[in-house]
């Protein structure tokens, strides 16, 4: 697919009011959110994480720079989403142990159990190794999940290379509903910004505390319009195409 020559920077709003929050942006490209701004005992940095995590990490971890500039928008964690046609290098994650749930889900959570580990009629979605073919499209989801405070998740190539796959621990029904409209604002932007950059499907597997799976998807950009634009709601879009 040709790639186009793109610049842009698209800002998510969500309609409820956020918390106060600071964010700090890691060297390895990771975010946490925090209640505020964190305090340097020492070589350490100390705060309390938005879910009320007393936290530590070094600060040579921390990229004040970059932390300074997500802060200075006064958007909350609310974020823009910066597009530039270049690729970027991801650095392999090092989180220490008090971060390791925050922007993925923690090992083994979604191993199945009981009822969940039947068959779905969808064999083979699931978390895969391999990253999504374009980073910045991976990243826009990622941004987009976070602006309706969904911190939990984690992304890779679906199955079949044009699908994105998505991850997501939800907390009950409402969580579920409110993951199913940030992956879906998503995709609607990405469809009327960078339409050549689309992925033909999200594929999207909906984790609960327990790490059963309590909701897998396969969602399309004209799924996607139905739920932004109101056409159908999201408990009716929920029950239309969940697949179990």
């Amino acid at each position: 697919m040709k790639r186009a020559a793109f610049l842009g920077v698209l800002l998510f709003f969500v309609a409820h009011q956020a918390l106060a929050v600071y964010i700090v942006v890691l060297r390895n490209g990771s975010r946490v959110v925090a209640r505020e701004k964190y305090q340097v005992k020492g070589p350490n940095a100390i705060f309390v994480t938005k879910i009320g995590t007393l936290t530590s990490i070094p600060v040579s971890q921390i990229d004040a720079t970059a932390t300074e500039k997500a802060n200075a928008l006064n958007l909350g964690d609310v974020e823009a989403l910066d597009w530039v046609d270049i690729q970027r290098v991801f650095p392999t994650p090092t989180p220490t142990p008090q971060m390791s749930a925050l922007g993925r889900i923690r090992p083994g959570i979604a191993a199945k159990e009981g009822d969940a580990a039947k068959p779905t009629p969808t064999p083979g979605v699931g978390y895969r190794e391999a990253r999504y073919h374009d980073p910045q499209v991976d990243l826009a989801f990622q941004q987009g999940l976070e602006s309706y405070h969904l911190y939990l998740y984690r992304t890779s190539s679906g199955t079949q290379p044009s699908f994105l796959f998505i991850e997501i621990q939800v907390n009950g029904q409402p969580e579920t509903l409110k993951a199913l409209q940030a992956v879906s604002s998503t995709y609607q932007l990405l469809a009327e910004k960078a339409p050549e950059r689309l992925p033909e499907r999200v594929e999207i597997q909906m984790i609960n505390e327990a790490g059963k799976e309590a909701g897998l998807f396969r969602m399309s950009v004209a799924d996607a319009a139905e739920l932004v634009s109101g056409k159908v709601t999201p408990d009716k879009f929920f029950v239309d195409h969940v697949i179990f």
